[in-house]
This record gives C-alpha cells, sequence and structure tokens, in this order.
C-alpha cells in the first residue's frame, strides 16, 4: 500500500491542469511555476518533485509539489522494489537502468503496472550502471 511521509512541501504555480493527474513528477518550467515532466533524460526538465493530490483546478492555480521524504507517484510500468526511479513521457515513473538518467529516487515497494500508486523515496541523482 503506498503511503507518504512529506519532508519539503512547496505551493507553487500549476502550467496546466493537473487536476485529474496527482502524483505525477513535476519541472520548474518559469519562476515559482511547474509543469509534468516528459523525459529523464532532457537537462532542463529535471524533476523537482511529484504533484500531490492538493492539485489546481487550471493553468495558473496553486499545487502543492512534494520535495523530499517519501511520496507517493503514480507508475508508467512495472517498477520492482528497489529500483531507481525516473520519468517517462507523461510524468509517471519508471525504472531506469539507463546511465545520465536523472532519477527522483528508490522505489520502496513494487507497482505491477501503469497507473498503480507507489511509495518512493526521494533521493535525487543520476543514474550510474
Amino acid at each position: 500500500m503506498a503511503s507518504a511521509i512529506p519532508g519539503i512541501v512547496a505551493t507553487l504555480i500549476s502550467a496546466a491542469d493537473y487536476s485529474a493527474t496527482p502524483y505525477r513528477l513535476v519541472y520548474v518550467s518559469a519562476a515559482d511555476t511547474v509543469t509534468r515532466c516528459a523525459n529523464a533524460s532532457l537537462p532542463a526538465q529535471r524533476p523537482i518533485g511529484i504533484l500531490t493530490d492538493e492539485v489546481g483546478a487550471a493553468s495558473g492555480d496553486p499545487v502543492s509539489v512534494q520535495m523530499g521524504g517519501i511520496a507517493k507517484l503514480e507508475a508508467g510500468a512495472a517498477i520492482s522494489a528497489g529500483a531507481a526511479v525516473c520519468t517517462e513521457s507523461d510524468g509517471k515513473g519508471v525504472a531506469t537502468t539507463t546511465a545520465a538518467d536523472f532519477c527522483v529516487g528508490i522505489a520502496l515497494e513494487a507497482a505491477s503496472g501503469d497507473g498503480v500508486i507507489f511509495s518512493v523515496a526521494m533521493l535525487p541523482h543520476t543514474y550510474t550502471a
């Protein structure tokens, strides 16, 4: 069962309507503004945190972004406990074995597939093989 123990939670501005997609990875796209991540290997899109369930209803609304601790994250594919987690094309978490991918943390539990909410220990790092 996914659980969260928030560390740092910041209130930032949403670049789009993310009300239907909490628990996704975001990056800073403008001053105090976050956009859902699209690629783990793009340096400009390094994730800074995960949207919590307190997501704004429109572009320009405030959103809560968890930046530390243990967070809930939506999986984009099956993930094993202990895997290094990065982002895929829709801000969901996926396991990586690709050198230089920017990871947000380590999966604390397995996720059986796409759309499953799982717990991740937020430990940002660059993956090395």
